[in-house]
């Protein structure tokens, strides 16, 4: 959940983000949604669609997928629209989330695909490389092993900066392909 100007926030939002810290996802999904509304009410439309995202993700942590995409929707339009790139791939990637909980992967591998190539467009690694770790869980589970490999694969190398961990799974990534070019 992204930080705001403290002296600018809505209570609820303040209040949606103690429970979230708490744990207490469906009272932070509940805060979240009146500070949307509240937002609303006031003109600022952008910290609107921010809550339903930050609602969206306490939804997903209640176990409430079908009500979390229901509330994100139309958020990553709003964004795109805006010029707020960041929020809108991260938009697309709660809408992933919950198609995957739904259990509609297909769709969610396209969402968190253009998800992923958002943030690779804005120089996001990490954020890319979560994204991708994703695919390729979703990949796997619908036995797509290559493209699982290529998915993990491709988030790894656009790191900078690997751990000792990322640097010898990305090796062992690279042998199915080294192999295929011999």
């Amino acid at each position: 959940m992204k930080k705001t100007n403290p002296i600018n926030k809505h209570p609820q939002e303040l209040e949606g983000k103690e429970f979230y810290s708490e744990k207490k996802y469906s009272l932070a999904a509940d805060a979240f949604s009146l500070a949307a509304q509240g937002y609303s009410n006031q003109g600022e439309l952008s910290q609107a669609a921010e809550m339903r995202n930050n609602q969206c993700v306490s939804l997903l942590m209640a176990k409430m997928p079908k009500k979390a995409l229901e509330v994100v929707s139309g958020t990553a339009e709003f964004f795109a629209e805006a010029g707020q790139s960041l929020n809108q791939a991260m938009a697309i990637a709660n809408e992933a989330t919950a198609l995957k909980d739904l259990g509609e992967n297909q769709q969610a591998i396209e969402k968190f695909l253009l998800a992923a190539s958002i943030f690779n467009e804005m120089n996001e690694p990490e954020l890319h490389l979560q994204t991708q770790q994703s695919i390729s869980a979703l990949k796997l589970k619908t036995r797509n092993i290559p493209g699982a490999i290529f998915s993990m694969r491709d988030g790894l190398e656009g790191l900078d900066k690997l751990s000792v961990r990322q640097k010898i799974l990305l090796r062992l990534l690279r042998i199915p392909q080294n192999m295929l070019e011999k």
